[in-house]
């Protein structure tokens, strides 16, 4: 059965490039019938903290990512990750070492380019009995992975066969000299005694990787299998980072993104889903293959996100935007009526966001809007001061029950025609009358669903203007 993990620290938000990991990792579960573990790898004391395990934990939920197993926190497994280092130092694939960590910085300042400094072995000749009788007299050691010789190679399931020459690897801690276990050792430990199949993560981790599979050639256990995401990148094409803007995936839920636009988009970052709209994490799962995991970097496109969120927002139920856009107009405009399901359901197509949605509702709810100014200096001002006193005398003869795009349509372009005018000099200044922009929903409908009364009204507040003007 196929098991993955998703394996954060939490020393910080969930960003955008874990949250797509987890999400891979999410998708090949499913995909397969598999399991998805979750687990903390807290073992930085100093940075790791409750409150950023929480937000991580939160992140994953609103995303609709579920786990199968945990959260596992590495710093309960100490004894596990522990005894398999004592199970090398047995096997001989592991030594002591001796070396201070003044007598390591002594020898990598000799060398002329310091910054290629590796471990240069120099314990691995200690025979077994004295390296027993230093330890037992008190010295402090570490615990070093004796690599092999030769290549270190595997086949990876995103970047195919990648292959590492073992004497570029040095001989690795696993054991600091307070007997805390390192990163890799930690990792392989859990891997292991998890279940672990597949360990699909960033590319960041490929220097990682060698290290790791030494460690369970070493324990005589066949390595899992493992595929390096591509990076993440930002319009700049550099590594995303927090110069490109929001990176904390939480975040994007108060900026009014839906958590199925994010999901839809961090899918479209690690594979390829050759679609214009957002579909169901069902959907998503069903097209998935592992096989076809992108190999190259992704730019994060912050209007590809912007596009989805707007699809998602257009296309979802009525009832469940309104519950959305209610309480972030009410955030906005605590004093003001939340607009009617009219205005809600013509406003969302134009709308990227929650927010924005609610501030395009706003026309709807008050008229002391101001009209913008680009939109103001293309009107054909003496048009409307000629024309406008007359259209809105036409449209009150409308009766209420009739109110509706296709009448109001009818009685303007009449209207027009009887002065001789094309319908567009009624019709652009109406929009910015309406709503205060130059764009918005097809004029017709947005008279409808703002209603005779409140159209009427901010019609007569706009010819106020410019004659005021």
């Amino acid at each position: 059965m196929v098991k993955v993990r998703f394996a954060p620290s939490p020393t910080g938000y969930l960003h955008i490039g874990g949250a797509r990991t987890a999400l891979i990792n999410w998708l090949h579960a499913k995909k397969t019938g598999g399991k998805f573990v979750l687990r903390v790898e807290d073992t930085d004391e100093e940075r790791s903290t409750p409150e950023m395990t929480q937000a991580i934990l939160d992140g994953l939920s609103w995303l609709g990512i579920t786990w199968d197993e945990g959260p596992h926190f590495q710093s309960h497994n100490k004894h596990i990750h522990q005894e398999l280092s004592y199970k090398m130092l047995a096997n001989g694939t592991a030594y002591r070492c001796f070396c201070s960590k003044d007598e390591l910085e002594r020898r990598k300042n000799a060398l002329a380019k310091p910054e290629e400094w590796r471990y240069d072995g120099k314990c691995r000749g200690i025979s077994k009995d004295e390296s027993d009788r230093r330890a037992l007299a008190g010295e402090f050691f570490v615990i070093r992975c004796r690599i092999p010789e030769g290549k270190i190679e595997w086949d990876d399931v995103v970047k195919g066969k990648i292959s590492f020459d073992a004497s570029q690897i040095e001989d690795l801690v696993l054991l600091r000299s307070d007997a805390s276990p390192t990163y890799n050792l930690s990792v392989v430990a859990d891997d292991y005694s998890m279940g672990i199949t597949h360990i699909i993560r960033g590319e960041d981790h490929i220097s990682n990787t060698p290290k790791q599979i030494a460690i369970y050639k070493a324990l005589g256990i066949e390595p899992p299998l493992f595929g390096h995401l591509p990076l993440i990148l930002g319009p700049d094409k550099k590594k995303l980072s927090k110069r490109h803007g929001t990176t904390s995936v939480i975040a994007y839920k108060d900026e009014g993104i839906l958590p199925l636009a994010m999901f839809n988009f961090l899918a479209s970052m690690g594979a390829s889903l050759d679609e214009n709209r957002c579909l169901t994490r069902e959907e998503i799962v069903e097209r998935f293959e592992l096989q076809k995991l992108k190999k190259s970097p992704s730019v994060f496109d912050r209007e590809r996100l912007n596009f989805l969120n707007g699809k998602l927002i257009g296309g979802m139920p009525l009832d469940e935007i309104r519950e959305l856009a209610a309480p972030a107009f009410k955030k906005l405009y605590p004093f003001l009526p939340f607009p009617d399901d009219k205005a809600v359901d013509l406003m969302r197509s134009r709308a990227r966001n929650v927010p924005e949605l609610a501030t395009t509702l706003y026309p709807f709810a008050a008229d002391d809007f101001y009209y913008d100014e680009k939109t103001l200096t293309k009107l054909n001002v003496e048009s409307v001061k000629k024309n406008f006193l007359g259209l809105i005398y036409k449209l009150s003869s409308i009766e209420d029950p009739s109110w509706n795009a296709a009448e109001i349509e009818k009685a303007l372009r009449a209207y027009a025609e009887e002065r001789g005018i094309h319908a567009k000099e009624l019709i652009h200044p109406s929009r910015l009358f309406l709503t205060g922009k130059g764009e918005s929903p097809s004029i017709f409908d947005l008279f409808e669903a703002m209603g005779k009364q409140a159209s009427l009204k901010r019609l007569e507040r706009g010819l106020n203007f410019l004659n005021a003007g």
